[in-house]
This record gives structure tokens, C-alpha cells and sequence, in this order.
């Protein structure tokens, strides 16, 4: 502990403390709601404000604290110039001031033996819509692929995956790395303040096949395309 301070870092820090985990919090909301396009974005939208507002909660908490103001100036600069943080802070900004943000999505229909695609068709899909819609496109066009056969082995299955323009990496990927990235600047600020601070992981996320594959009955899809098939004008509206 530093002399003059009268209680610990983690005292001194609680709103920042709290607000980041809140932005770990929202990164599981987004691996919950990944095939829930509404639900997906506005779980982003709350992880990229929590997010932002941490350096900014550090400064107001600390600001009073001798020195710390000059020690964390280049901190803070050295987190805003990173560019995947400055990338996700103008997303932030596009929501408060501008429009929706809306991310690149794309979503491949086939079969899954739960060890990835086996089998598979690829389309963009409109990141408002959810990834049932492209198992509904799918079979509007024709079960081409026969995904519908019986397969004691496999599933029917979307695989979805939400990009940032701009990015190669999966979005949730690129947040999970943006996490563990404000979570140095905090644990650097709490070691200024002679705590010990353990290693940020993310050993909680899910894994690829969890979070971006949905998996469906043979049964409910055949039940989807028997109510396609009676009334028509659902089948073009779906395609569309």
C-alpha cells in the first residue's frame, strides 16, 4: 500500500471496478443473443458504453490522488490512440450522436456434427434480421443440399458470424480483445496503487462451436417448410 492512502485500491476504485465488469458481463449477453440480431446489437452497443466510460470513471475516481493525474495522462493516450479501442469508441459515438451501428453479417446453412460445418452454403444476412431467417431462405430455395434426410449423426444448423468493417476478426473476438486491453490500463492503475493484481482472462467465453452455430430439429424444420408451402407469399417474403 502507498503511503498516505487510508484505504486499498479496490475501494478507491469500485465504479471502475463495477463498469468494467459490466462490459464483461455484456460480452456474454452478445454470446447468448449472437443468433438474435435486435438483442445481439444492443448487447454491443451496452458493452462498447461501459466500455468507453472506464478510463473516464479512472479519472474522476483518482483525480484527487497526488501525482496520479500526471502519471495517467499518457496512459490514457496510449489507450485512446490504440486502434481497435479508437475503432470501438467511434462505433460507441456513431450510437449516442448518429444511427444504429450496424455490423457486417454473414451466415452459412448445412449440417453440423457438432465439430463445425460439414456441409454448408454461404449468404450474407441482414444484421437485423435473426439467423432463423436464413434457415427460411434456405428452404424456400429448395433443400438442395437435403439437410432434411434423416441423420441420426448430424443437425441442420445456421452458423452466423458478426464483423466490424474494417476488421477481419469476429466481432465478439475483437471486444473480448478490447476487454483484456482497458483491463491492463486497470490493472496497471491498481498496481499504482500497490495492490497485487492477478491476470485478466477470459477463460469464461464459450467456444466458436457454442456461441456461432444453431443447431435445429429435422422435425421443426419440416414443419416450417409444410407452412411455407401452403401459404406461398411467406416464401417470397422470407427469400427476399
Amino acid at each position: 500500500m502507498r503511503e498516505g492512502f487510508v484505504s486499498d485500491g479496490y475501494e478507491k476504485m469500485a465504479s471502475t471496478i463495477d463498469r468494467f465488469q459490466e462490459a464483461h458481463m455484456w460480452l456474454h449477453t452478445m454470446e447468448d443473443y449472437y443468433h438474435f440480431a435486435d438483442k445481439f446489437r444492443w448487447s454491443l452497443n451496452a458493452f462498447l458504453k461501459a466500455l468507453n466510460e472506464v478510463p473516464n470513471l479512472i479519472g474522476m475516481e483518482l483525480q484527487n490522488q497526488p501525482g496520479f493525474p500526471k502519471w495517467f495522462r499518457d496512459h490514457r493516450h496510449g489507450l485512446k490512440s490504440d486502434p481497435l479501442i479508437h475503432a470501438l469508441s467511434k462505433g460507441r459515438d456513431r450510437v449516442v450522436h448518429k444511427s444504429m451501428l450496424l455490423p457486417k453479417s454473414s451466415a452459412a446453412v448445412g449440417i453440423t456434427e457438432g465439430r463445425g460445418m460439414k456441409l454448408g452454403f454461404g449468404m450474407n444476412i441482414n444484421p437485423l434480421q435473426d439467423s432463423d431467417h436464413a434457415m427460411h431462405c434456405y428452404l424456400a430455395a429448395g433443400d438442395f443440399f437435403d439437410i432434411l434426410m434423416p441423420d441420426e449423426d448430424s443437425l441442420p444448423c445456421v452458423e452466423r458470424e458478426w464483423r466490424l468493417p474494417d476488421f477481419d476478426e469476429e466481432l465478439i473476438d475483437l471486444c473480448s480483445r478490447a476487454w483484456l486491453r482497458v483491463g491492463e490500463t486497470v490493472a496497471d492503475v491498481l498496481k499504482w496503487l500497490g495492490e497485487d493484481v492477478p491476470p485478466q482472462t477470459l477463460k469464461c467465453r464459450r467456444t466458436h462451436q457454442a456461441v456461432r452455430f444453431k443447431t435445429y430439429s429435422r422435425d421443426t424444420l419440416r414443419k416450417w417448410l409444410a407452412e411455407m408451402q401452403t401459404t406461398p407469399q411467406s416464401i417470397s417474403a422470407e427469400a427476399g
